[in-house]
């Protein structure tokens, strides 16, 4: 019975998108207009509704949806619901819905949206986004674009052949605007202050590192995953997914603006993969799902876990400064902390951090390399001279300086997708990407893929 209702649901929308995209005469917002009209295509992460969470003047409130079936979107669909049914600053969106086997094929005809939006199956994502650009639409998608060698030579080929009027690809850098890696990042680049980032010894010069959780709450709620993010040959490695945001940010930080060759600028030195362990009802906790669907199969194990390659460490030099990138994926958490990121860099002068303080909430630590009466005073002044980031100030915490940050200059992990939507409706425009910005995206996938290419399997991460 509940089969036949979902399956007249289907019918029904797909029918009523079928009526109306036929029938309406209304002018679609793909129609020689520069307001930015939403398609979404199978949208299974809910990174894809983010980009919806707030009204915007520059987009049609009309979005079409293309999904193969009804449960595949509900998670998308429910989001969207719940955003234009808020009390404050609710939306006003009018999904229009296909749902079918052929629903790609569907997708990109008649005048439905001149934006494609993707999150979900990152396998089949730089397909998505070669149909989207063979039928002339741009392409707002969620990291990873792509995620293995295949993907990366798809992507190449598509960014280094667009012409100066060819459609747009971006995805999601969303780091770019949390507050402490602003800071970061015009610490690092205040030379005068910094005198540099410091290339000597034997540590890495930049790290990043990681610790995500598969159970976990979000918002006081237990969060559910879909079975596909437990087959990392959909949704990727741990060596080809979060790290995209870290690279990008070394790339941002210490080469903000400037082209990125390949040949020249990047040199990858080791890579590593390792499996996390999940038992049946782990996986069961995270889903909801009392059995392993067919696509996760191949990572079941004989005594009935599953061995997920989640896991994954890459070190590489960018234009000389040696660099290291660890993410690692746990169960859940046993000490209540949740999830864990840190990020440190040297300079001639001083060392920077991200990591949690005394109470645990994240922040920014300068240590001097030598004391000097004078440095406090010249940090003062280096973080004074933050464009468009007032109040910043500075105390004294285990032999170093924590950055103390107005609640005001803080941004929600929702309010940085606002920020690169519009970003993205910047370059659309004027109808082109910064060839730094097309660079970025190539050395990013590229380093990412040959990690994985390269990657040694090792039992844990390397000491």
């Amino acid at each position: 019975m509940v089969n036949m209702k979902l399956h007249l649901k289907i019918c029904f929308c797909s029918a009523l998108y079928l009526l109306i995209s036929s029938c309406s005469e209304r002018p679609s917002s793909s129609g020689g207009t520069d307001r930015i009209g939403l398609l979404v295509i199978q949208p299974e992460h809910f990174h894809a509704a983010l980009v919806q969470k707030y009204k915007n003047p520059e987009i049609d409130p009309e979005v079409y949806l293309f999904a193969d079936t009804v449960s595949s979107v509900e998670a998308y669909q429910n989001l969207i619901q719940q955003y234009n049914s808020r009390d404050q600053d609710p939306t006003d969106w009018k999904v229009i819905s296909y749902y079918g086997y052929d629903f790609l094929e569907k997708a990109f005809k008649g005048n439905s949206g001149n934006v494609v939006v993707l999150a979900g199956d990152n396998q089949q994502k730089i397909d998505f986004i070669s149909q989207s650009v063979q039928h002339g639409k741009d392409v707002f998608a969620d990291k990873p674009l792509v995620i293995n060698e295949e993907g990366y030579s798809k992507l190449s080929e598509l960014l280094n052949a667009a012409s100066a009027q060819a459609p747009l690809i971006y995805d999601i850098m969303t780091e770019r605007y949390d507050i402490k890696n602003l800071i970061v990042k015009s610490l690092l680049n205040d030379t005068e202050f910094s005198g540099g980032v410091s290339k000597e010894g034997a540590e890495a010069a930049v790290q990043f590192n990681s610790t995500h959780h598969f159970i976990k709450e979000v918002s006081g709620k237990p969060l559910i995953r879909p079975a596909m993010f437990y087959n990392t040959l959909k949704q990727g490695e741990g060596l080809v997914d979060v790290t995209t945001h870290y690279i990008d940010l070394v790339y941002w930080m210490l080469s903000s603006e400037q082209v990125i060759d390949v040949r020249k600028d990047l040199r990858l030195d080791s890579s590593f993969r390792w499996q996390t362990r999940l038992r049946k009802s782990d996986f069961e906790r995270s889903t909801g799902l009392k059995q392993y669907p067919d696509m996760v199969l191949d990572a079941q194990t004989k005594s009935g876990d599953l061995a997920v390659y989640s896991n994954g460490k890459m070190d590489f030099s960018f234009k000389g400064i040696p660099v290291s990138i660890a993410v690692q994926w746990k169960v859940e958490s046993l000490d209540n902390k949740g999830d864990q990121f840190s990020a440190s860099f040297k300079t001639k002068k001083f060392r920077l951090e991200i990591k949690p303080d005394g109470q645990g909430t994240m922040a920014v630590f300068v240590a001097p390399n030598r004391l000097n009466d004078k440095f406090e005073d010249e940090l003062r002044q280096s973080l004074q001279s933050i464009k468009d980031l007032p109040g910043l100030d500075i105390e004294q915490e285990k032999g170093a300086y924590k950055i103390t940050i107005p609640k005001s200059l803080y941004l929600s992990h929702e309010d940085h997708f606002a920020k690169v939507l519009a970003q993205f409706i910047s370059y659309r425009k004027v109808k082109s990407l910064p060839d730094w910005e097309k660079s970025f995206m190539l050395a990013k996938y590229y380093l990412t893929t040959q990690a994985l290419a390269k990657a040694k399997t090792i039992e844990h991460e390397k000491d």
